[in-house]
């Protein structure tokens, strides 16, 4: 089966936004990418290409098993077209939303694209948010659902598929095909609160987090512990790759639908509270230089929760 998907719209172009684009693009699809600023867009061209570059010196490194072929670059930036004005995505044969995980801000992006005409397939990379809800918002709820790429997309191999209520057969298996067209192991869950990927995991790293404020461990320590599980990279810095107001916007929605059983923790919601997002604006629990870590965060040093 092909999914029979030539044009891919991308609404977003910040951390999983320019990920997405990047890997449509490496797969062969004329990529559109909007965002609001053309200074926005710019950062996540960047970001792009400096993931390819590293993909490109990998190739080399390692005698072609890995990465990609330097020629490739070029090919796959030039199907990457970039806009600032949504009614370009208007001929698009498939729309991702991958803006900020606010269910009012996903509705009105939703609902302002219907309204300029879009009546194709259109999917949210929502990480905890109701398909169902969301579909609302769109005249052909059964052509909506959910597609939850893993941070960092081109690297992850995972995408979780969720279905909203009113999801057409059809729809899900077009969705399902380009999934597969993308390179990524389809992950099918239901469309209830966290999904299954961030309902195992968000507590997971929101005890992480309770960890360190508590002073059990440091923020070093406390990613050593993966370790033994296979894990390169540990919690917290899982959480600042993810997003801490990413997160903390999932353990909401969670404690929201499942009770205060997943309540997040101070330490998650001080941070955030004081702007510390993680990578993609230098500070989370560590300080970042253009995509290095180097130390740290002293006001998470200071933090002990008695």
């Amino acid at each position: 089966m092909n999914s029979g998907l030539h044009k891919v719209g991308v609404i977003g172009i910040g951390l999983m936004g320019s990920g997405i684009a990047q890997i449509t693009a490496t797969k062969g699809f004329a990529t559109l990418v909007v965002d609001v600023t053309p200074e926005i867009v710019d950062r996540g061209m960047k970001r792009i290409r400096n993931s390819l570059q590293r993909l490109a010196e990998s190739y080399q490194k390692s005698s072609g098993k890995t990465g990609i072929a330097p020629e490739e670059e070029a090919n796959i930036v030039g199907r990457i077209k970039t806009s600032t004005q949504p009614h370009d995505l208007l001929d698009c044969d498939i729309l991702i939303e991958a803006v900020v995980e606010e269910e009012a801000a996903k509705k009105t992006l939703i609902s302002s694209l219907s309204k300029m005409g879009y009546r194709k397939l259109f999917v949210s990379n929502t990480s905890s948010i109701s398909i169902t809800r969301l579909a609302s918002s769109y005249p052909l709820p059964e052509q909506f659902m959910g597609m939850h790429f893993m941070n960092p997309v081109p690297v992850q191999p995972g995408c979780e598929l969720i279905r909203g209520f009113l999801t057409a057969e059809e729809t899900f298996q077009t969705v399902l095909e380009f999934c597969r067209e993308l390179g990524k192991e389809p992950i099918l869950a239901e469309d209830k609160a966290g999904f299954g990927i961030n309902r195992m995991f968000v507590p997971f790293l929101n005890e992480a987090v309770k960890v360190v404020e508590e002073g059990i461990m440091s923020c070093e320590d406390a990613d050593k512990t993966t370790l033994c599980l296979g894990q390169k990279m540990g919690p917290i810095t899982t959480l600042d790759y993810v997003g801490l107001d990413t997160t903390l916007a999932i353990a909401q929605v969670l404690e929201r639908e499942l009770g205060p059983g997943y309540k997040p923790s101070d330490l998650l919601c001080k941070l955030v509270a004081a702007g510390f997002h993680g990578i993609k604006n230098g500070r989370g629990f560590y300080l970042w230089e253009q995509g290095k870590k180097i130390g740290v965060n002293p006001a998470v040093q200071r933090y002990r929760r008695k």
